[in-house]
């Protein structure tokens, strides 16, 4: 039992220190750092496709990027390949005696080293909420699509997007529990938060298919693992209603003014890792979410009149050059022609020329180059898109108050419920 006991904390360990290396050394002044963590990435990147071709027999290609996404291909087999490696690591160290190796401290230090991580990763996403960044509002363009042209994922993010209220509510729980896994006074009630929020979190990624879902589960299981000491106490308290007795907390060092050098370096680690993400976030306030002032044009038009050539196109829904809507957002804009084709867009709006080009993010769409008046309630674009010459005209303009889901807002008293 002793030697199960010893195979498992010496996996759980290696794993995890595979995972996470060189994350302590990331914030290494000089960009030291930055190079140990390419170096790192590059090893992994040289045998894993040795490994998932030659031990696995997969013959695909592997992307190293994802855009965005933890759960490509590569990131499935390289944790199957830490896996490997962490286990067969750990039946080696299990079966050597090393007279002069303290385990149980390596142990100790390790958990500190966890509950820093996931104090880091619980601030970083509880700051992307508190500023309401994670989860933006819902854009004119969010507005106008429908829940069945939503993927799963970009269902929940406007879900979670539209109150900024139970997003900040969320963040804080995320800051409190990584404040709480900071000290060893309060880590048992850190992990066991976290745990929480990071399940609930993980729930959410598998139930949405948010493409986070290693990631999560890592989180999981390490807000677990850093209970591993306390695991009996917490069994004994909750499940077994037994009597449990506080586990005494002494200093990590003899002498007192190393222990001062260590406090020191961990309130400038709290200080440091929370002016940057303080920092960081109202920077990214200014090009990102709600805060971002609203474009000149910005609004919903709807296309009344639509001229090509001097030709004046019917509104058919059929039609596949005729636009229905322009709708102009606060960074890009959204062209939806009759037959429901969305074109997205990246516009360049000059008031001063009164002017606006359209330019698409997909290839397989044309640019267009006008020049704007507008009068009273009528919108008028002028201009070309490849050889021919466009007059279009709007005479209704939407903001975000004729959505009903903008209009309802928040009662405290309902005398029926409302939902639709």
């Amino acid at each position: 039992m002793n030697l199960l006991r010893k195979i498992g904390i010496g996996f759980f360990l290696t794993y995890f220190f595979l995972y996470l290396f060189p994350f302590p050394l990331n914030h290494v002044p000089f960009g030291i750092g930055g190079y140990i963590s390419d170096w790192v990435a590059s090893f992994w990147e040289s045998i894993t496709p040795i490994f998932a071709k030659n031990i696995i027999g997969y013959q695909g290609e592997l992307s190293f990027s994802g855009r965005g996404s933890g759960d490509t291909t590569y990131d499935y087999l390289l944790a199957l390949l830490r896996f490997l490696i962490a286990f067969f690591l750990a039946l080696v160290f299990s079966f050597i005696r090393a007279r002069h190796f303290n385990s149980r401290r390596l142990f100790l230090l390790f958990l500190v080293i966890l509950r820093y991580y996931l104090a880091y990763m619980m601030f970083v996403y509880g700051f992307s909420k508190i500023f309401y960044l994670q989860f933006p509002e819902l854009s004119l363009i969010n507005m106008t699509r429908t829940y069945g042209e939503s993927s799963p994922m970009g269902l929940m993010w406007k879900f979670m997007g539209y109150s900024e209220t139970y997003s900040i509510f969320t963040g804080l729980l995320e800051l409190v529990g990584g404040l709480f896994l900071l000290s060893r006074y309060t880590k048992v009630l850190g992990g066991l938060l976290v745990f929480g929020i990071m399940f609930n979190v993980f729930m959410l990624n598998m139930s949405y298919d948010v493409p986070v879902k290693l990631f999560s589960f890592h989180l999981c299981l390490i807000s677990l693992f850093i209970l591993i000491p306390d695991f009996k106490s917490i069994t004994d308290f909750f499940l077994l209603n037994r009597n449990t007795t506080s586990r005494p907390i002494r200093s990590y060092f003899e002498n007192k003014y190393h222990n001062y050098i260590g406090y020191g370096l961990k309130f400038m680690f709290i200080f440091y890792i929370t002016f940057n993400l303080i920092a960081s976030q109202l920077k990214t306030q200014k090009v990102h979410g709600k805060r971002v002032p609203e474009s000149p044009l910005y609004g919903i038009y709807h296309i009344d009149s639509y001229q090509i050539n001097k030709r004046v196109l019917p509104p058919l829904v059929t039609d596949t050059i005729r636009w229905r809507k322009l709708i102009v957002d606060k960074k890009t804009s959204l062209i939806i022609r009759m037959d429901g084709e969305r074109m997205a867009m990246k516009h360049v709006i000059d008031t001063q020329k009164k002017t606006l080009e359209l330019t698409p993010f997909l290839k397989k769409y044309p640019s267009y180059n006008f020049h704007y008046t507008e009068k009273d309630s009528v919108f008028l674009l002028n201009g070309i898109s490849k050889a021919d010459t466009l007059v279009i005209i709007s005479k209704a303009k939407y903001g975000r108050d004729s959505f009903f889901l903008e209009k309802r807002g928040f009662n405290w008293i309902n005398e029926y419920p409302v939902q639709r």
